[in-house]
């Protein structure tokens, strides 16, 4: 059994591959850069009230349990598969979330949540030997 290796899947930035996956951490990176807000760890996130920030919350909220799971069954797949599902995740979320024009408690807010995501993404992705991206 031979597989072909394609290689317009292997740099797709769509659907589940690498570039994917970078692509969702260069553009949490940008908002971080771009926005114009300070980052404020205090920010009340119970201003978030979309329901792309809360399923965004609850698939960061996975991390330590996805990370457990691949250390008791030794299967690096489970971490790879939350990675794709967070970056839906982010990227669902960013249709809906913006933090540049928005109101300074509200932006704050949201700006929290993508670092949030950013730094699990981060965290994911080295530990499965990926160099994640800040620009692309």
């Amino acid at each position: 059994y031979q597989r072909r290796v394609r290689g317009d899947r292997m740099t797709a930035f769509e659907g589940e591959t690498g570039p994917y996956l970078q692509y969702s951490h260069a553009r949490l990176s940008s908002v971080l850069r771009k926005c114009g807000v300070e980052l404020n760890a205090d920010a009340d996130v119970s201003l978030i009230v979309e329901e792309q920030g809360a399923a965004l919350a609850r698939e960061i909220a996975k991390y330590p349990a996805v990370l457990v799971s691949c250390v008791a069954t030794s299967e690096p797949v489970t971490l790879v598969t939350y990675l794709f599902q967070l970056s839906r995740a982010i990227n669902s979320a960013f249709v809906v979330l913006q933090v540049k024009g928005t109101e300074q408690p509200l932006a704050e807010a949201r700006l929290l949540l993508f670092e949030a995501a950013r730094i699990t993404l981060n965290n994911g992705m080295r530990m499965l030997g990926l160099q994640p991206l800040d620009r692309m």
